[in-house]
């Protein structure tokens, strides 16, 4: 099922599954642009309403507010960029296996950031007029963790697909 043309290894793919790579990955790496854009926008929205402003007073707190909505947006930049790893139907082993490195690593940061953007509030005083709300934005916190767990499996499916989604997606039983 692994051949070589060239230099490069490649795998095939059923070409059902590799269209759903093809249109998949622009639809939820799309999806995750506009919804952290639309998360973010509210985000701001709300706590300019709470505190009378949309960021935290300190940059500490405005680091831990803007990181993890831009882990996010690398996230599914990986994702859009998920149909380079093919060549027609054939899965490119090389670019498959950089793509999975890179969503890992992505993944990884973006857990990080989203722990210590949940630790800052608490951990220091980012809000100067208020002196008890040290609570976390939870709704950010758990919005922005779906969307990166959202984005790093749909991106492993696409560039690591399994013998069961292979056969599921084949027309023949070659697989």
């Amino acid at each position: 099922m692994q051949g070589t043309f060239g230099q490069v290894e490649y795998v095939p793919l059923p070409p059902r599954f590799a269209e759903r790579v093809r249109s998949g990955s622009v639809v939820i790496g799309c999806s995750m642009i506009v919804g952290t854009v639309l998360l973010f926008g509210l985000t701001t929205f709300l706590q300019g309403i709470i505190h009378g402003h949309a960021f935290p007073d300190s940059l500490l707190g405005k680091a831990a507010a803007v990181l993890p909505p831009l882990a996010v947006l690398a996230m599914a930049v990986l994702v859009l960029t998920c149909r380079r790893c093919l060549r027609g139907d054939y899965l490119v082993i090389a670019s498959a296996q950089s793509a999975r490195n890179a969503f890992v690593v992505t993944y990884v940061l973006t857990l990080i950031l989203i722990i210590g953007a949940c630790a800052v509030p608490i951990v220091f005083h980012v809000w100067h007029e208020t002196h008890a709300a040290r609570a976390p934005d939870l709704l950010t916190t758990v919005a922005t963790l779906a969307f990166a767990t959202m984005g790093f499996l749909a991106g492993m499916f696409y560039v690591r697909p399994s013998m069961q989604t292979l056969r599921r997606f084949s027309d023949h039983p070659i697989w």
